[in-house]
Formats: structure tokens, C-alpha cells, sequence
């Protein structure tokens, strides 16, 4: 394969496995704030890929449930947005020319999570985060 093929590939696959991490982090985040009647069976494996060490999701008390959202808490839009951003800067490290990768690779994922949870606040303000966080290590 040409130099610039694997090139190509190499971009395609990191924006893949970033914008997968990112959905992933929204995905959760949404679904569960939302509280949504079921808890899929994959839930275990999802919450350990992003890292919660917590609780068991379905025996958690309401007030405990509910403090998964607030600040600096494991679904807060703000440790939700330093996952996601933490996870793309290993991926490319400080690579200034690599920061609009990064920022497209999650908005996509932010786009495709917005069009099941459209009118969530917690998801803008992750996003948001996201951006924030991404423009304070530009170089």
C-alpha cells in the first residue's frame, strides 16, 4: 500500500475510534440522564469501556442516581467532556495540525447522539465542554 494510502487510513481509523469514544461518552450521558425505562443488557460493558467504577447503575437510590449529573460528577457535562477530550489528545497527542480532526471527530459523534436526544441540555453543555476544553491546549 502507498505511503499516502496508510496515511489516509491512519486519519480515517483515528477519526473512526474518536468519534466511536465520543458517541459512546454522549450516548451514555444522554441515555441515562434521561432515565429512559430500560437498561439495555450491554450497559455494564459500555460503563466499564468509559472508565465508572461506581455503584451498580440499577441499584442506585434516586438521590444517588441523580448526583451522577451534577458537577464534576462521572456524567457531569463536564467530566463527560474532559473523557472525551482526554481520549483524543492520546490519540494525536498535542499535534496542533490534528486539532480540527479532533474538533470535527466529535462533533460528528455530538451530531449523531443530538438527532436521538435533541432537546438535552447536559448533551449541549458536554459538547460545549468539548470545545472549550480543545481551544484551551491549542497551541
Amino acid at each position: 500500500m502507498p505511503l499516502y494510502k496508510k496515511e489516509i487510513k491512519k486519519e480515517c481509523d483515528r477519526h473512526n475510534e474518536i468519534s466511536s469514544w465520543a458517541e459512546l461518552n454522549f450516548y451514555l450521558q444522554s441515555t441515562l440522564y434521561k432515565k429512559e425505562n430500560f437498561i439495555f443488557y450491554t450497559l455494564d460493558e459500555k460503563l466499564d469501556e468509559v472508565g465508572y467504577t461506581g455503584k451498580d447503575i440499577r441499584e442506585l437510590k434516586a438521590y444517588e442516581y441523580k448526583k451522577l449529573f451534577e458537577k464534576e460528577s462521572f456524567f457531569s457535562y463536564s467530566s463527560t467532556g474532559k473523557r472525551i477530550v482526554a481520549f483524543a489528545l492520546k490519540l494525536n497527542g498535542l499535534n496542533k495540525e490534528k486539532f480540527k480532526d479532533i474538533e470535527n471527530s466529535i462533533t460528528y459523534a455530538y451530531r449523531l447522539i443530538k438527532k436521538e436526544y435533541p432537546q438535552s441540555v447536559l448533551l449541549e453543555k458536554s459538547y460545549e465542554h468539548c470545545l472549550y476544553i480543545l481551544a484551551v491546549f491549542k497551541p
